[in-house]
């Protein structure tokens, strides 16, 4: 008898043993992921700030910006975690700060349909392409402007292309001359230095009347032309902002979170994408006068080596319209490494153009960035 006791004693503690190790988990689980929590919540915070906070007082917070659509997916699976748990008030709390994430959710990701590239067919529309070329190096480190020039033969010329970073002394250069001739009979083109054998161009199947430039010195160049459409002047701004100076190893280890193993070297990077934001800031206040100042209709593209969580896309595009928010579709990126996260190159329009179509094209491997096209109308007063 008192052995039958004895065994059903020991099964009631056994019991509270085995409800005692699952309420010590379940509140270590609890204290972990409001840890989890507040961290990505405070730095999605940070982001958020991004864009109004110049680089030149908090330029870290450029970095957090970067990481802004990962960072807002993983709060809401930490607030769906607090939902399943039924620890409302919890949710609620980080729910809150999901909010601020839906006026920012259409710089990343658009529903709108697809518009096929094509030339246009209005005579109030036209094309305009930009893109960091790197060189014309492709993925193979090989040089190849004959790939790229068949690459716009094929569908992708548009009225107006801009380029970066484009070598004025390499072989076969003189190739997209000739296209252009072949294909407008009349073409028109200018460049800005950036630096060496580097070049900002532009070419247009229309009049350029005006031209500058702004910056430079290999930290940055930005040209403006002045282009006749339609009886109409369009200033045109052809953007390489200064790099963030970060290499392929750079990124593919910033991607593996490798990077965190390494305190010395992850501060190097941390800093450099600081220094180069602000860097970038400068040329963009200089740059944002001489927009304020023109009284022509604005098309502000190019490279800006800053995602739309950034200081600089705020100053960029305050007043203007983003053809990708407007006409993309999908998830924008369109630099090629990081794993396609990032969004640096922009076409943006002023008041009296529409947008009537977006591309980034993924399928082109010449640089380790998208060619960027819209088709924009001119709207008459």
């Amino acid at each position: 008898m008192a052995s039958k006791e004895n065994s059903q004693y020991n099964g009631i503690f056994d019991t509270a043993k085995e409800g005692e190790k699952r309420s010590f988990f379940g509140t270590l689980f609890t204290i972990v992921l409001l840890a989890i929590s507040f961290s990505l919540s405070l730095a999605l915070v940070i982001a958020y700030l991004t864009p109004h906070v110049p680089p030149a007082m908090f330029g870290q917070f450029t970095i957090v910006g970067l990481f802004t659509p990962i960072l807002y997916i993983m709060v809401v699976i930490c607030t769906l975690l607090w939902v399943i748990m039924r620890r409302w008030i919890t949710a609620l709390v980080f729910g809150v700060l999901l909010i601020p994430g839906i006026f920012y959710f259409g710089d990343f990701y658009n529903t709108a349909v697809m518009v096929e590239k094509q030339l246009p067919e209005d005579s109030t529309e036209f094309t305009i392409l930009t893109h960091n070329v790197r060189g014309f190096y492709n993925d193979d480190g090989k040089r190849d402007v004959s790939g790229y020039v068949e690459y716009l033969e094929k569908g992708n010329l548009p009225d107006i292309l801009c380029l970066q970073e484009f070598p004025r002394e390499a072989r076969g250069i003189n190739k997209l001359d000739t296209l252009f001739e072949n294909s407008y009979k009349q073409y028109y083109k200018s460049d800005a230095e950036e630096g060496g054998e580097y070049a900002v161009r532009t070419y247009s199947r229309y009049p350029i009347i005006r031209t500058g430039s702004v910056a430079g010195e290999g930290r940055g160049t930005s040209q403006w032309c002045d282009i006749v459409f339609s009886r109409e002047t369009i200033r045109v701004f052809n953007n390489h902002l200064y790099t963030m100076s970060i290499s392929a190893d750079d990124t593919e280890d910033i991607v593996r979170g490798k990077i965190l193993q390494d305190g010395d070297r992850m501060r190097s990077i941390v800093n450099r994408i600081a220094d180069n934001s602000s860097i970038r800031a400068s040329h963009v206040d200089t740059l944002r006068y001489i927009m304020d100042n023109t009284p022509y209709r604005q098309i502000v593209c190019g490279d800006f080596n800053d995602t739309p969580m950034s200081y600089v896309y705020g100053l960029l595009s305050e007043n203007l319209y983003d053809t990708f928010v407007e006409s993309g579709n999908g998830y924008g990126y369109t630099f090629r490494p990081m794993r396609g996260l990032l969004r640096i190159d922009y076409i943006l329009r002023s008041e009296g153009l529409e947008s009537k179509g977006y591309t980034a094209d993924e399928s082109a491997t010449f640089s380790d960035h998208l060619p960027v096209m819209a088709r924009l109308k001119v709207i008459k007063d």
